[in-house]
């Protein structure tokens, strides 16, 4: 992750609940464009990450959304299966962190490099999952453009041989980079592209020299902190819960739950200004 350009802790963040009046005039005169992050946004963290499907409140309320306003899904997750579980046709998916997008009107982007590191990651995929068979609980998660090592159900005293694994793998992957997140470690392409990156490209994409969109990104980890400062000057960042580090969001929520409720003041406020 790039260094920030203004970090905070969260102590110190508005709750975007309790702000949302102060949100609602950024909001006013702009065309926002919200950008979602899925797990421990939209989902809680779950122990298996096939069982954080979405709740039908959720998906009633971001569907909704999507009939007013341009909505984007960036995720760590394959696009392919972040879309199966949302399931909604008229969203972008972003998977991956960006490498992989497609969406509404022929939308599609698969980054230009991404397919040169993909023999290095079927050979980190290999060679993870024969030196970690014997660690209980671990989970060796391939996605088109990364691999993910899941650690929440390891025995504690297992945690770091995990970690060395990853650490001595991308040793040996010169075209792969270590990511970090919520009780997990990524293997990625070692390419000048992320979270941050990809918002932005669909900023470009989307707005036109008369119609500039407003940014509103809404994550939790740690990997959301390039997509926050990327918008840190011209946008508004919400941070759900907390990470390892100081945030460059600007408001903060609690919970999912807090979530799906700032959702739904979202769409009663852009009912209001039709």
């Amino acid at each position: 992750m790039n260094e920030l350009l203004d970090t905070k802790p969260y102590v110190d963040l508005p709750d975007a609940l309790e702000y949302f009046n102060e949100i609602a005039k950024k909001l006013e005169g702009q065309r926002p464009i919200l950008f979602l992050d899925y797990d421990g946004t939209l989902t809680p963290i779950v122990s298996n990450p096939e069982d954080a499907v979405l709740s039908p409140d959720t998906k009633e309320i971001v569907q909704d959304l999507a009939e007013e306003i341009t909505i984007a899904l960036i995720s760590g997750r394959d696009r392919k299966n972040v879309e199966s579980l949302i399931g909604l046709p008229n969203v972008i998916y972003a998977g991956s962190h960006g490498f992989d997008i497609t969406g509404p009107n022929g939308m599609e982007k698969q980054h230009e490099k991404g397919q040169d590191v993909l023999p290095a990651l079927d050979e980190a995929e290999r060679s993870l999952k024969d030196s970690l068979a014997n660690i209980s609980g671990v989970q060796v998660e391939r996605k088109k453009y990364a691999i993910a090592v899941h650690y929440r159900n390891v025995e504690k005293e297992f945690v770091q041989q995990v970690k060395t694994a990853v650490s001595k793998e991308i040793e040996k992957q010169p075209k792969l980079k270590k990511g970090k997140g919520k009780k997990i470690r990524e293997l990625k392409p070692d390419i000048d592209w992320h979270k941050g990156k990809a918002l932005l490209w669909l900023l470009e994409e989307l707005s036109s020299e008369t119609d500039q969109l407003f940014p509103v990104f809404i994550g939790d980890d740690i990997t959301d902190e390039d997509a926050f400062q990327a918008i840190q000057d011209r946008g508004i960042g919400i941070i759900v819960g907390s990470h390892e580090t100081e945030t460059a969001a600007s408001y903060s929520l609690e919970n999912v739950g807090d979530v799906n409720l700032f959702l739904k003041e979202l769409k009663i406020l852009l009912n209001r200004e039709k």
